[in-house]
């Protein structure tokens, strides 16, 4: 039996509609870290497997470090919009990096779409086991009798533990120098050796060097106390702040991405850190998930942001 032409021409015509309508998503997703193997993305590398059960599709972790972060944030950007590339990022390269970094070629918070703040990790506040200080108090009063005597290690310039010390030191009118090192493993030995007394640093990295009483933690730097050092009390609990304070994890997509699809990456990304593996996982890595919306993670985003350049401004913190 022949078609008439004009009924086989129109099932041609639709063979590409119906190529373009097949469900999102039909092949296999990359999600970027704009980072180096073996920090922060061990978050992303636990969820990707899980994702990727839940989305039916391979879920593929892309390292794509350099620039603080600016090299895979340029990359997401560049990338189509069609929800097939998200990219998982820190508060440094998201919220603070505007702030510090002269001519920064983007700004994550407007220029590139939100899905989900998935991760968040407190801070701590360390000090090595020979100093004096039992307490944030005590260390506070010291420093301030002493001005100028006592340093603190820095373990990366313009990171969340540089932003939020210089601004405790400028509420707090502390006579604090730092001490820049290259990463925060640097930073902790560094203190544990003596060459430094005190440092501001993440729960995950530093919780190990406490329990084996090499470091001495203060206080943490969230609302409530962790369970990682439940004897430890926050920050808030001795009145010398008034917020918390903590590194944070998010997942953004290039603008213009479908929001179907950003509602759908949401969902699973929000169910998988539900699941009690992939909770009993982060919290033995000293973070806690955070559950979401897409409008959520951008009010929250953008207060970071503003939060970060006024203290980025009155303590003249720029990074070259």
């Amino acid at each position: 039996m022949h078609l008439p032409r004009r009924t086989a021409l129109g099932l041609l015509a639709a063979f590409p509609a119906a190529a373009q309508t097949r469900p999102w998503p039909s092949r296999a997703l990359r999600c970027i870290v704009p980072s180096a193997p073996g920090g922060y993305e061990v978050y992303a590398r636990i969820l990707a497997p899980r994702l990727s059960e839940l989305l039916g599709q391979p879920v593929v972790v892309d390292n794509k470090p350099g620039a603080n972060g600016t090299i895979g944030m340029q990359e997401l950007q560049r990338s189509p919009p069609d929800g097939y590339t998200f990219m998982f990022a820190h508060v440094g390269a998201i919220s603070i990096g505007t702030s510090v970094y002269p001519n920064m070629p983007l700004d994550p918070v407007e220029d590139l779409a939100s899905i989900a703040v998935a991760v968040t990790s407190p801070l701590v506040w360390l000090v090595n086991p020979a100093t004096p200080f039992r307490s944030l108090p005590d260390m506070v009063a010291r420093v301030q009798a002493e001005p100028g005597i006592w340093r603190y290690a820095l373990p990366a310039s313009g990171s969340i533990p540089h932003l939020v010390m210089e601004d405790f030191k400028r509420r707090h009118r502390l006579d604090l120098p730092a001490v820049p090192y290259r990463s925060t493993p640097q930073s902790l030995l560094a203190v544990i050796a003596g060459e430094v007394p005190i440092v501001l640093d993440s729960l995950g990295a530093s919780s190990g060097h406490v329990a084996g009483g090499r470091l001495r933690a203060l206080a943490v730097t969230s609302r409530d106390r962790t369970e990682r050092l439940p004897e430890v009390p926050t920050v808030l609990e001795t009145g010398l702040d008034e917020r918390e304070w903590v590194a944070w994890y998010a997942f953004m997509a290039p603008k213009g991405t479908p929001p179907e699809a950003i509602q759908r990456l949401n969902e699973v990304i929000n169910r998988a850190l539900q699941e009690a593996p992939t909770v009993a996982r982060f919290r033995d890595l000293g973070a806690l998930p955070r559950i979401t919306t897409p409008a959520e993670t951008l009010e929250f985003i953008r207060a970071e942001k503003s939060d970060f350049s006024a203290i980025a401004r009155a303590g003249k913190i720029r990074v070259e």
